[in-house]
């Protein structure tokens, strides 16, 4: 290794160049709470919705529930929309959970 003497002004300049760069370790840790933060209110909100989900699917129809009436068409195609809805929204949660789940994967890979 060879040393070289480098005046203050062009090393003070390289410095603040790679520090302009580079998050400092105080702000890497404070985006790790953040993200941490925001993931632990993700899966209090996909709970939530994972539930309503779970609650959609054992509401009876509303044909179901007038069985004496004649069946409403705009209420049956809502309810199938609903329906439709909610089987979509579960797919796209379970994919969510699945990136946020890789994630933590890929975390506890970077900090090993």
């Amino acid at each position: 290794m060879m040393r070289v003497l480098v005046p203050a002004r062009l090393r003070k300049a390289v410095r603040s160049w790679f520090d302009s760069r580079y998050i400092s370790v105080a702000d890497h840790r404070q985006d790790i709470k953040d993200a941490l933060w925001e993931v632990q209110t993700l899966r209090r909100e996909v709970t939530t919705l994972q539930a309503e989900v779970q609650r959609l699917r054992t509401t009876p129809r509303p044909s179901e529930a007038r069985a004496e009436h004649r069946p409403d068409p705009k209420a049956e195609e809502a309810h199938r929309l609903a329906f439709e809805t909610a089987q979509a929204l579960d797919k796209v949660l379970q994919n969510e959970v699945l990136v946020w789940q890789a994630i933590d994967e890929l975390r506890e890979h970077s900090c090993a």
